[in-house]
């Protein structure tokens, strides 16, 4: 609620404030944060009012908050000088993303940045996009293990002003990281003693060809505020958590967009033809698998003539088997995502699990679904039909179904990854869909066995 006051108040205090130094005491009153989150919504005429009004540094503090696509937007509307200057402010591993993003533009704000920021910038942008190595940030605080404590901290007043952290520091031996150290250990302890003596041998890291998934799991599995990222057991960076909660929500917002059939779609800068292509392909695939299933219907329509009270029945089937399965695949897609099926035994320890749950549910809802559709019948029912096996029909029609929808919702995207095919590909749609299909067929075949409409 207060997120959403404050950019009301933004919006309205950019729009309407006329004076620089008014709208630049005024906007210092904000997190940066919530200024970005207005930035989108801005005219350009807007936009150069907050570029007049904020520092470099104020600047740079916003970007850093942005998506890097419309980062580097904002970026270019800045004249090269003044761009350049707000790179300079911002943290390396943001900088990177945002000049990833400019193209044919970004060597011109390289050329414009001090030496040691391009190189900095050039080092990181080396490594492949996903990669630890491709997130992490050179601006960090490491320590010698044969250091006195004394020697440490000179070391950290002296440059706790540059680091983006300093709680832990770093400890390295020969070019090698050997361990971590508290901040808290660091301060109580006393000369003479040395860093090697008080540090924390035992620590997790990455190599900087790891993804970033596995960078992010292991930061919020481990609780660890900033992972080091190891080449050749050579401290090069770390990933702070913020940075690790960032893959993980740009993660959810695309297995979600995945899972929705709509493909991988930046809403609000892309254009119609890119939204369309992302999506008609699913749709096509779906109404694909909604023709079968209408083939499949149209094919027992001679069953649902002789039996019209069937018909009744049809929607509750197909719902509870896609729902069932759209279960199944979000429990499976969530084991996959954060590694707890990377083995053989752990995806069939995950797959006879599903499976039982699926069979115990089918069973109970079987057993109700003949109870109310009975009473249902009894009551509205027409007399000539027998509604004992009608019920029977659909209770062993659910029970069936529940059990199929449940073993597909687990073993497709398991399947898909396997394939290499991201699993979230195989979507609630998707999974829902291929569940009507199989569900008509079981309720009518059950139907026609089971009533002797086959003569």
């Amino acid at each position: 609620m207060q997120e959403l006051k404050n950019y009301e108040q933004i919006l309205d205090l950019v729009k309407n404030e006329s004076s620089v130094f008014n709208l630049s005491q005024s906007l210092k009153q904000y997190h940066p944060y919530d200024i970005a989150k207005a930035f989108l919504d801005f005219s350009k005429t807007e936009r150069d009012k907050i570029y007049q009004a904020l520092s470099h540094e104020d600047l740079a503090d916003i970007f850093e908050y942005l998506d890097e696509v419309d980062a580097a937007n904002f970026l270019k509307e800045l004249d090269i000088e003044h761009g350049t200057s707000v790179l300079s402010e911002m943290e390396v591993d943001d900088a990177v993303d945002i000049i990833n993003e400019l193209e044919e533009d970004a060597s011109s704000y390289l050329e414009n940045l001090e030496l040691e920021d391009q190189k900095e910038i050039s080092y990181l942008s080396a490594y492949e996009e996903d990669t630890a190595g491709s997130i992490m940030t050179t601006n960090y605080l490491e320590v010698d293990a044969d250091w006195d404590v004394k020697e440490a901290m000179k070391y950290l007043i002296a440059e706790a002003n540059e680091a983006e952290i300093v709680d832990p520091l770093f400890v390295s031996r020969n070019n090698q990281m050997v361990g971590v150290l508290d901040l808290k250990k660091l301060i109580i302890a006393r000369t003479p003693k040395k860093i090697s003596e008080i540090m924390e041998e035992n620590f997790s890291f990455v190599n900087t060809n790891d993804s970033i998934i596995d960078a992010s799991m292991k930061i919020s599995n481990y609780d660890i505020y900033a992972l080091p990222v190891l080449e050749n057991q050579k401290l090069v960076g770390i990933i702070t958590m913020d940075d690790a909660l960032d893959v993980i929500k740009d993660e959810v917002d695309d297995d979600l967009e995945k899972m929705a059939s709509i493909g991988e779609i930046k809403e609000g800068r892309t254009t119609l033809f890119k939204t369309l292509a992302a999506r008609i392909p699913w749709l096509i695939l779906l109404l694909i698998l909604g023709l079968l299933t209408a083939n499949v219907i149209g094919a027992y329509e001679d069953v649902i003539k002789q039996v019209t009270t069937l018909a009744l029945f049809q929607t509750l089937i197909l719902d509870m088997a896609g729902n069932v399965g759209t279960q199944s695949l979000a429990v499976t897609i969530r084991g996959l995502s954060r590694k707890n099926l990377d083995s053989k035994s752990k995806t069939r320890k995950h797959l006879l699990k599903e499976l039982r749950i699926s069979i115990i549910n089918s069973f109970l809802l079987g057993i109700l679904a003949f109870i109310v559709s009975y009473i249902f019948l009894l009551v509205n029912g027409d007399e000539t039909i027998n509604i004992v096996m009608i019920c029977l029909i659909i209770g062993l029609a659910i029970f069936i179904s529940l059990i199929l929808s449940g073993l597909f919702g687990t073993l497709v995207p398991i399947i898909f990854d396997k394939l290499k095919i991201d699993p979230a590909v195989a979507s609630g749609p998707f999974i829902t869909t291929l569940n009507d299909l199989i569900s008509v067929t079981v309720y009518f075949s059950l139907a026609i066995i089971l009533l002797g409409l086959y003569k």
